[in-house]
């Protein structure tokens, strides 16, 4: 929220990192450790409101766009797609509209949000309508001391059962 505000009063380069040496000052006698790791610190957090202002401005261009003059809600699906596909907080979406006197769907956002966490259970689950019959070796796992190795396809299964063939992109 700070870097937001910082955004609003026209500060587009990273400076919440140039705080730390006063909370050093502040806070050091408290935490001993921080004055010992002020720069990473310092260091890290330039990387992330780096990172936090391309969020921002690629967010507060879909949100403009999204919101014509006159507007009085935004779209769940919207609010949704800032914050899953572009890493824009829902809190900041809602802060905006708030100040635009714009209201945010949440029941689309959280449908939107519900049928996503659906499609990725589905997508992440190992489908298995039967039991694969497999007799060959078994493999060997490499990856920890080389990055590639020659390798001969055992088996091909299609739902479940074993094929000599498989066409391109058939799952």
């Amino acid at each position: 929220r700070a870097i937001r505000h910082g955004y609003k009063l026209g500060q587009k380069k990273p400076f919440f990192h140039k705080l730390v040496p006063d909370l050093v000052a502040l806070m050091g006698e408290a935490y001993p450790n921080l004055a010992g790791k002020a720069q990473h610190v310092m260091d890290v957090l330039k990387v992330e409101e780096e990172r936090f202002y391309e969020t921002l401005a690629t967010g507060m261009e879909i949100l403009d766009a999204a919101l014509p003059a006159g507007s009085t809600t935004l779209a769940g699906d919207v609010a949704f797609k800032l914050h899953d596909t572009y890493g824009f907080p829902l809190d900041l979406t809602q802060d905006v509209c708030r100040e635009r006197a714009v209201e945010v769907d949440a029941a689309g956002f959280n449908a939107a949000m519900t049928r996503q966490k659906e499609q990725a259970r589905a997508a992440g689950k190992f489908k298995m309508d039967k039991a694969l019959e497999y007799a060959g070796a078994a493999n060997t796992f490499v990856g920890y001391e080389q990055l590639s190795s020659p390798a001969t396809v055992l088996g091909l299964y299609v739902d479940g059962t074993a094929v000599e063939r498989m066409a391109a992109g058939q799952a």
